[in-house]
């Protein structure tokens, strides 16, 4: 009687989809392509920035980056790719995937490492030519880095005190997303991508959330 086990004899994606639920793909430079052809949408799409806290699921940890990435949106709650139907276990760009998802072998994990240290798409690349928007993303990164907001925090619990430059952040943050929209008519779902998540949002890596007051003003507070 010949015993099977899990991933011994598979050499090719059977599609049952648990990598699409582990975690959205980063799309590489070799990706631009699945973008200028609209199979990924920039709605698809948000950015994590310089210094953000994010899940590395091949280590199955968390990890503060140090150089900016593009993904593909996850469902709200999960990690799971938005690209992915559960139902069924069907990816809706399966023929024209990303690099790392046509490399990624679940039954050989090994041999993704080359095609994850390939050079990756940045929002340099995406609008590069449109330089009034890279101008706009430069400020915001200025204004608006990890690196700063890390720097306050710091400061906060050293007894600091540098609330106001926190929240100075967060409201240019915050103000910025739908003023590009009225401004120059740049669609809502496009935000996460050429900001990043909000952050409002992202504050809670920091071990802070931001809540509002008996009044409606926002207060920081210790999770």
């Amino acid at each position: 009687m010949e015993i099977v086990t899990p991933f011994n004899q598979q050499d090719e994606c059977i599609r049952r989809g648990q990598c699409c639920m582990r975690g959205s793909a980063t799309l590489h430079i070799a990706d631009a392509d699945l973008i200028i052809d609209a199979t990924v949408k920039y709605s698809d799409l948000f950015t994590i920035r310089e210094g953000e806290l994010v899940y590395n699921n091949l280590d199955d940890e968390f990890v503060t980056i140090d150089y900016e990435l593009i993904k593909i949106n996850e469902k709200p709650g999960s990690r799971t790719c938005s690209l992915f139907v559960e139902e069924g276990s069907v990816c809706t760009i399966y023929e024209h995937r990303p690099a790392q998802c046509q490399a990624y072998e679940c039954w050989n994990t090994e041999s993704f490492a080359a095609t994850f240290n390939e050079e990756k798409l940045t929002r340099e690349h995406l609008m590069a030519g449109n330089d009034t928007l890279l101008d706009i993303i430069r400020t915001h990164e200025e204004r608006c880095s990890y690196a700063r907001l890390a720097e306050l925090v710091g400061m906060i619990r050293d007894g600091k005190d540098v609330v106001a430059e926190v929240f100075e952040a967060l409201s240019y943050d915050e103000a910025l997303r739908p003023l590009l929209t009225q401004k120059l008519g740049i669609d809502p779902g496009y935000m996460p991508l050429i900001l990043g998540r909000p952050l409002i949002d992202t504050i809670i890596m920091f071990g802070y959330k931001v809540e509002k007051d008996q009044d409606g003003n926002n207060c920081l507070v210790v999770m």
